[in-house]
């Protein structure tokens, strides 16, 4: 901590807790809403993810899980936002070891319904680090990350839906390297 500057430590901070207060409004949000919601589900499934980035060459897939909450809001006849609340298991393999990130995530999409029952969503995602396996890396990950989710989603029938979707990180996860989450989601999930 000697070699970081002061001003930077205040300013990580800061941010930080900004993140960990846009994490608890976005929750109280959805829950203050749940009852304006037009349609609620839940959903779970597998993560295929990855660390990327120019100093990420020593990094292996490693598969996890999510699962979690959302709503669906119709703001015009085929196109609806969609937020939801996931905690989500990241990370990667280092040695054969796995480096797991756990993450609770906010993901905010739009959703275009393309045929009524094939959509496609793209949209921002914040995400918390809930905790990490910091034993197997000398660098600490930052507390707080934000992607790029974008996807497609199937209904099957009677609120039962399949969804693919991919999250590319945007910010580096660690101070010193430029190494970044890649995720890409299946889910199972029903609205309700």
């Amino acid at each position: 901590m000697s070699g970081i500057p002061f001003p930077y430590i205040c300013l990580v901070l800061r941010i930080t807790n900004f993140m960990k207060k846009l994490i608890v409004l976005a929750t109280a949000l959805l829950l203050s809403t749940y009852a304006q919601a037009q349609t609620f589900g839940v959903k779970g499934g597998v993560n295929f993810a990855n660390l990327t980035g120019n100093d990420a060459d020593s990094f292996d897939g490693l598969t996890s899980y999510h699962v979690g909450a959302l709503m669906e809001f119709y703001i015009l006849d085929r196109i609806s936002l969609q937020p939801e609340l996931l905690y989500s298991a990241q990370g990667a393999k280092i040695d054969g070891e796995e480096y797991k990130l756990n993450y609770v995530t906010l993901p905010v999409v739009a959703e275009f319904d393309i045929d009524g029952s094939l959509s496609i969503h793209a949209g921002p995602q914040f995400s918390l680090l809930a905790s990490d396996s910091s034993d197997r890396l000398a660098e600490e990950a930052k507390n707080y990350d934000f992607g790029i989710a974008a996807g497609l989603e199937y209904e099957i029938t009677g609120g039962l839906f399949l969804q693919g979707r991919y999250v590319w990180g945007q910010r580096q996860i660690f101070d010193n390297a430029d190494v970044k989450n890649s995720v890409i989601q299946l889910s199972l999930g029903l609205y309700f």
